[in-house]
């Protein structure tokens, strides 16, 4: 009787932090400015919010999620103020550097997001979109309002899952303490994945603690798994690589069935 009520505990507190990561802090506007940025604002804005990327000539990043600055050459003068001008007002910077020569002086000095554009080959809006991803504190709830981002904000999400769940195994180890924190950086990220598309609604929660259950009985899989693994690994080692492989399985069945973008 014990255990089921701790059981339905872990479950109810499970749905409470699904609850949570599909009511996300709101992110401001992704600016574009500098060169060809009206272009460039219409390529990253394809199917987005009305308002979630804007071109600004004059670069006003006041209340901005991030900064998109494109520019020509080496960095100038303006671009050194621009970039200053951004950090004061705490909004991060990606540097596009159009057609890059090899005696240019790199523009790394001024942000560590910078996007190289050669000639000929267009924008590469795929690693735009994972720079602005690195450099957003929102960067979930960007790809919501931007589609340009799902995919790579989807594969961030997995691989940082991936990446705590193998901490959690490894630090855990046996003890049975670390299931339900796996079970809950599982379940949130089931949340987030499932989130990316606009948000989950009320609607769907049924399904989403369906999935809390879920991570609850895997969890004691892994526990199983890791047992029988540790005859042959090490200890730490068994743990992380099956609580990795288990939570890489359960996100890349989510969005394998459509719950969250592939």
């Amino acid at each position: 009787m014990i255990g089921a009520r701790a059981q339905l505990f872990e479950v109810r507190r499970l749905v409470q932090a699904i609850q949570e990561e599909t009511e996300p802090a709101r992110a401001g506007r992704i600016v574009v400015s500098g060169m060809l940025c009206e272009q460039l604002a219409r390529e990253v804005a394809a199917g987005a919010e009305p308002g979630a990327v804007v071109a600004d000539a004059t670069s006003q990043v006041q209340g901005a999620e991030g900064l998109v600055h494109v520019m020509a050459g080496e960095p100038s003068t303006a671009d050194e103020a621009l970039v200053r001008a951004a950090d004061r007002a705490g909004v991060p910077v990606v540097l596009v550097q159009l057609w890059p020569q090899e005696r240019w002086t790199p523009p790394f000095v001024l942000t560590p997001f910078v996007v190289e554009c050669r000639a000929g080959e267009g924008f590469p809006i795929d690693e735009i979109g994972r720079r602005i991803a690195d450099a957003s504190e929102h960067w979930t709830d960007l790809a919501r309002r931007i589609p340009v981002l799902h995919d790579v904000v989807s594969d961030k999400l997995v691989g940082t899952s991936v990446i705590r769940a193998a901490l959690i195994g490894a630090l855990g180890g046996r003890k049975r303490a670390s299931r339900p924190v796996l079970a809950l950086e599982q379940v949130r990220t089931v949340a987030r994945l499932r989130s990316l598309r606009a948000g989950a609604t009320p609607q769907e929660l049924p399904a989403l603690a369906g999935a809390a259950t879920a991570a609850l009985a895997l969890s004691y899989l892994l526990r199983e798994a890791a047992r029988r693994a540790g005859g042959t690994l090490p200890g730490p080692l068994a743990n992380a690589a099956v609580a990795a492989g288990t939570t890489w399985a359960l996100a890349e069945a989510v969005r394998r069935l459509r719950l969250a973008p592939v």
